[in-house]
């Protein structure tokens, strides 16, 4: 008897979309179920790519502005702007040098400088009837006041039988038109009188408010909207490396009957004297629980602050970098032009350096690797950095990182397609993508939380055309437009697995922004039966 033949069903192929990933680096989510209702499309990795609402766009490189004599790392990057009077600073272990005119070839060693044995400087400008000054501490060295012109030593003292002198204070700041100073290694607050730039400081102790101990690690003025009668407005707000923070309302502490403290809150462990930005009014604090904003922590029990970081969304990022970082000296800085807020642990020998990035609009995160800033500061709407073997850099700028190449990698959630019992075998991919210059990627599938990179394509040729300092004489037009390329070319991958996702990389090597955006990555795959 002849058995009829099982016919065998052909294959069908499948169409999956997998949307930009405008929700930014997600590390917060159950991996097995990344999407769902009212979430946003997030990424697995997004590394040298910044989220916007609408797609991810490829980062800008560095520049060197100008390198500091004897190579030292540059500890800050001060800037001085008083109407048309714009100036820029950057300070080593060696001294503060004026790099505001000067190039990348140019030798900083016989330009004038302040002295100095340590470049960790914090600074205030601060005005007074008498003109606007720059008034800077760093702990170590003696405090100095800038006029414009010239560098002078600070001219405050110390109270009758106080051995302390300026170099004993460690961080400055302004309040109700004050200059306040912290004391290193120490609780106590120093105060100057109102419009003052000089005289005798007096002395607020606060080892009595704090209950963990520790040093006054920086204050700062803090302002919430005003709410009833001696509710939130401006305070003057005293920051502990213990990760307390006392706030007071008031004018003076001279003046006993308004001033006064509003409370004491714990916000975790801050990573250092410059780990925050000022948001608004409010202060958000780089800490080892997360990127926390004083104004909701005041009203967060401590257990559940991670819960309220703006960091929640890269909570694995974050502990990371904190059990990396291998101490405190953060670095955060608000870049308002670009809608971007930087969070740079310190860089560390032999490791990757890795900057945590967030769109400061939407929210969304991403890391920005092969940067290496040890200061950051934004001048004239540019951003700047100071960094290792005398750099100073600005960020942002053309297509390569001082003539070395970067690589963009994104790859969106693990997505199961719908079917979690079946396995998908990918067929075809592509990058449906949009840019000033032809860029070429590489796509490959990836399954089952595979998190591998294969290495990195090669940078696209671009032809010198009408970029300024590029251009061809008698040929190119200056602001010419080059047109915007779409690419969606489909590439044959390969792979198996239950949940899918699509690891995209473009690399930049250019004298110019390649500007690359992705929109979408589609991929086809056939699905297999269940298997039992």
């Amino acid at each position: 008897m002849r058995t009829p033949k099982t016919k065998t069903r052909p294959r069908k192929t499948t169409l999956a979309s997998f949307p930009v990933p405008t929700a930014g680096l997600i590390s917060n989510r159950n991996i097995a179920m990344p999407t769902g209702q009212n979430q946003p499309p997030g990424a697995a990795m997004l590394d040298n790519w910044f989220p916007t609402p609408q797609t991810v766009v490829l980062r800008r490189g560095i520049v060197r502005r100008a390198t500091l004599p004897n190579s030292s790392t540059v500890k800050s990057v001060i800037s001085y702007v008083v109407g048309e009077k714009k100036e820029i600073f950057a300070a080593t272990d060696d001294g503060i040098w004026n790099v505001t005119a000067v190039g990348p070839s140019d030798d900083l060693a016989g330009l004038e400088k302040l002295a100095a044995t340590n470049g960790d400087w914090v600074t205030v400008q601060f005005s007074t009837p008498g003109g606007t000054f720059l008034i800077g501490v760093n702990g170590v060295d003696p405090a100095f006041i800038y006029d414009g012109t010239s560098f002078s030593p600070l001219a405050v003292t110390f109270p009758s039988g106080s051995s302390l002198t300026t170099a004993d204070l460690s961080y400055v700041w302004a309040y109700k038109q004050r200059i306040w100073f912290a004391g290193k290694e120490s609780l106590d607050a120093w105060y100057l009188p109102v419009d003052s730039i000089a005289g005798q400081l007096k002395k607020l102790p606060l080892g009595g408010v704090f209950n963990r101990g520790g040093t006054l690690l920086w204050g700062q003025n803090w302002s919430l909207a005003s709410g009833g009668d001696g509710g939130l407005s401006e305070q003057c707000v005293f920051t502990t490396t213990e990760g307390e923070v006392a706030a007071y309302q008031g004018l003076s502490p001279d003046d006993a009957s308004s001033w006064g403290k509003v409370g004491v809150y714990n916000v975790g462990r801050p990573m250092g004297k410059k780990a925050f930005i000022r948001a608004g009014g409010d202060l958000v604090i780089a800490t080892s629980i997360g990127f926390i904003p004083l104004g909701r922590a005041i009203q967060t029990d401590y257990a559940a602050l991670g819960l309220i970081a703006v960091s929640q969304p890269i909570a694995e990022e974050w502990r990371q970098a904190v059990e990396k970082s291998g101490g405190l000296n953060w670095r955060c800085e608000l870049w308002g032009e670009g809608s971007m807020t930087l969070i740079a642990p310190p860089p560390r020998a032999g490791a990757q350096s890795v900057v945590l990035v967030a769109n400061s609009d939407s929210g969304a995160w991403s890391r920005f690797t092969g940067w290496s800033p040890t200061a950051i500061e934004v001048f004239q709407g540019r951003l700047y950095f100071g960094s290792v073997r005398g750099a100073f850099q600005e960020a942002w700028v053309g297509g390569s990182d001082e003539g070395l190449p970067y690589t963009g990698v994104m790859m969106p959630l693990f997505n199961d397609l719908g079917g979690p019992a079946q396995r998908k075998i990918a067929k075809f991919a592509r990058v449906v993508k949009r840019s000033d210059y032809e860029a070429d990627e590489s796509v490959v599938a990836r399954f089952d939380w595979d998190m591998s990179v294969p290495p990195a394509p090669s940078s696209p040729t671009i032809a010198i055309g009408n970029e300024w300092n590029n251009a061809i004489w008698n040929q190119s037009v200056w602001n010419a437009s080059r047109g915007t390329f779409i690419s969606e070319d489909w590439r044959s991958v390969g792979g198996s697995g239950y949940s899918a996702s699509v690891l995209v990389q473009v690399t930049s090597y250019a004298d110019v922004p390649l500007d690359v955006e992705i929109i979408r990555v589609d991929m086809s795959y056939e699905q297999g039966d269940i298997v039992t």
